[in-house]
């Protein structure tokens, strides 16, 4: 039995080497499909070429059609290819856009509220695009995985599963070694509430009036200004490899997201894995995995309180220890990419 993968419009192993993502979908994802199945074939929006474990057939894109338009032609162009595959695993909603020409087996991931990201990030022109487009690939496919609790109680079908992003924890163990620091790891956008994050880190003495942000995007001058401003000591660190993200994690006791909207934030499930405490906005998913005084704390969009929450924790070790104790337990229990993947697969593998 052969898989085929389609990836969202744009996406690349290049453009995922970039965020730091590549060697995360290449160890946790295709190097487990190829243990299940025969060949997988990876269908790429690049003309790249990738040294992939043997029987990871790497598709490239090399056409001059545009992205978009490629997107649909994607089933034609590599017809044989296509054809070889028994079922069709697409990552993100984009990327049921090639499926609407063909009549295989189609089973996609649905990770986050796109419309309520759209509405954060002012898009508007696309809130119409994207609604249709969830009703099309909801249609189209055969079965749903479902990222989030919310979603997938106001969906009633059997074709809708409920199965939240995973933490390899082999690779991420929590360890009591850290050192006392705060941290963020995820895109510099407008979504993730930044501005809010460094106004919180200002109300803190100012000894502690340091955080780093590892990630990328269109925000980051703007934000080493604001940081300026605030007096808070803001270091900037490019993305990293997946696999060289626990050793960073390390040098930090707690985990900040102060996101408008989330679906299962990998990063924030990956540092509650080694043993960072999570302090979050109330974003609608936030409840989905960090419970509140047990296992990290979740604000209600409040800086002065943010603040308050992250200075106990920076001054209470106790307190500290308890919660980080709770959220590595959390997320090898419920999130356990291994028992998650099985999941999948058994899914996979039964949807002729």
């Amino acid at each position: 039995m052969n898989i085929g993968i389609f990836l969202g419009i744009g996406e690349s192993l290049g453009q995922m080497e970039k965020t730091g993502q590549k060697d995360r979908f290449v160890n946790f994802y295709l190097k487990r499909y190829i243990k299940d199945f025969e060949k997988v074939y990876l269908f790429s929006y690049a003309n790249e070429l990738d040294n992939l474990p043997k029987n990871i057939i790497l598709v490239p894109n090399k056409s001059f059609f545009h992205r978009f338009i490629y997107a649909f032609l994607l089933p034609i162009i590599n017809r044989e290819k296509v054809q070889d595959c028994d079922v069709i695993r697409g990552f993100g909603l984009t990327s049921s856009i090639p499926s609407f020409l063909l009549f295989k087996p189609f089973i996609i991931n649905w990770p986050y509220d796109y419309l309520q990201l759209l509405k954060v990030e002012k898009r508007y022109f696309y809130i119409p695009i994207f609604y249709i487009l969830e009703k099309l690939a909801f249609t189209r496919a055969k079965k749903v995985f479902i990222a989030t609790k919310k979603k997938f109680r106001n969906l009633k079908e059997k074709k809708y599963i409920y199965l939240p992003n995973g933490v390899d924890i082999s690779l991420f163990k929590p360890t009591l070694n850290h050192k006392r620091g705060i941290v963020y790891v995820g895109r510099l956008e407008e979504q993730k509430n930044l501005f809010f994050l460094i106004d919180s880190i200002a109300f803190l003495p100012e000894r502690f009036r340091k955080i780093a942000f590892l990630g990328s995007g269109s925000l980051k001058t703007k934000l080493q200004k604001y940081a300026l401003e605030k007096k808070v000591l803001l270091s900037m660190h490019r993305p990293i490899s997946n696999s060289n993200l626990p050793k960073f994690m390390a040098n930090y006791s707690i985990f900040t997201l102060a996101s408008f909207a989330e679906g299962s934030p990998k990063a924030l499930l990956e540092a509650m894995a080694v043993g960072l405490v999570p302090v979050v906005t109330d974003f609608e998913t936030a409840t989905d995995i960090v419970t509140n005084a047990n296992n990290g704390f979740i604000i209600n969009f409040n800086k002065e309180e943010f603040s308050v929450k992250i200075k106990n924790l920076l001054e209470n070790k106790n307190l500290w220890l308890n919660l980080s104790k709770n959220a590595s337990h959390k997320i090898s229990r419920e999130f356990n990419l291994s028992k998650l993947m099985d999941k999948e697969i058994r899914i996979l593998k039964n949807a002729n």
